[in-house]
């Protein structure tokens, strides 16, 4: 073999040789390569555990929310004092009117107020009763001595009766609240109003349209009579402007409170005082041989004492400490609406 085919034969070879390095050469580096980016994909995906740091981290953010955040968390939590309020304000009624029920001091109340109301009712069906049997009952304009009758009959209705009433109404509905009672207190005196004024229409009516026409305002019982009459319309009219109408002071409220009380029960007591004076005075003047004491005297005496009767239970009613009415939780959501 030449020299010249052997150096052929060893460049074959050596050409192979290198192409297999090359080979061997590129393999690893595309092996690597493509290890390194399924590795990266497999970091990028995988999601580590929480650790407590996070935690610590989320509730700092969670700490400092938006001030959007909190705002319509703000709503909830009101809405939920609301109805703790709400909830405190209904036990707070049940247990006052719990309390209410089982105050031993109410109870007498109760038993003395039914019994007022009783006392009352009886002390106008007997003044209808002598009206109508022994005085001739009652007439008109075109009979001046019946239409007189009304005068009696109306004024211990009103007058007496439910003069009375509105005087016990604050006590003897404490569980209603103080604006209603407030109404119904002054519609009662204007109910008793009313009675007064068609009263006193008709004993003038009487005096002046008889044949021989009476005299007005001579006796002690007229006197005193209309002096009953002026202080309850300026009651009325003073506890109306300050109690009813808005804009009243509190201040001026509660200096007049006292007055308002006590001039209300004198102008009661001097009502029933009149009432006593003028059904004497008529009877002295109609019942027959009353010294005798006829059954038209004895009903008439009966009247009488039942005016006292009644009188005494409401004035006792209406001033024992123990039978005072007081707040419930509605007055007071009552002023704090108003107040907002």
């Amino acid at each position: 073999m030449s020299y010249t085919a052997t150096m052929d034969i060893e460049k074959s070879i050596s050409s192979e040789n290198s192409n297999a390095n090359m080979m061997t050469v590129e393999i690893p580096v595309i092996n690597p390569s493509a290890i390194q980016i399924e590795t990266t994909t497999i970091s990028t995906t995988q999601t580590p555990p929480p650790t407590p740091a996070d935690t610590v981290d989320f509730k700092t953010k969670s700490s400092s929310t938006p001030l959007a955040q909190m705002d319509t968390v703000e709503p909830q939590t009101q809405t939920q004092q609301q109805m703790q309020s709400s909830s405190t304000t209904t036990t707070t009624m049940t247990s006052t009117k719990d309390k209410m029920d089982t105050d031993p001091a109410l109870a007498n109340f109760k038993v003395l107020y039914v019994l007022t109301q009783l006392c009352g009712l009886t002390m106008i069906v007997l003044m209808g009763s002598w009206i109508g049997v022994h005085m001739g009952g009652l007439g008109g304009t075109d009979n001046p001595r019946l239409e007189f009758n009304w005068h009696p009959l109306l004024m211990t209705i009103g007058l007496i009766f439910l003069y009375g009433n509105a005087i016990l109404v604050y006590r003897g509905f404490r569980s209603t609240r103080k604006k209603a009672l407030k109404i119904t207190h002054a519609s009662i005196h204007m109910g008793a109003f009313i009675l007064t004024v068609i009263a006193l229409k008709t004993v003038f009516d009487s005096h002046n349209l008889a044949k021989t026409p009476i005299p007005n305002m001579y006796s002690l019982h007229s006197w005193l009579g209309l002096s009953a009459v002026i202080l309850f319309c300026l009651q009325y009219v003073v506890g109306f402007a300050a109690y009813l109408v808005p804009g009243a002071k509190e201040s001026l409220k509660a200096t007049i409170m006292p007055l308002h009380i006590y001039f209300g029960l004198f102008g009661f007591v001097l009502a029933i005082a009149s009432a006593l004076m003028g059904i004497t005075e008529k009877a002295i003047f109609s019942v027959e041989n009353y010294s005798n004491l006829p059954s038209s005297g004895v009903m008439v005496n009966l009247c009488g004492v039942l005016y006292v009767v009644f009188g005494g239970l409401v004035v006792y009613l209406a001033t024992n400490p123990a039978y005072k009415r007081k707040p419930i939780p509605e007055d007071t959501a009552l002023l704090t609406n108003g107040a907002e």
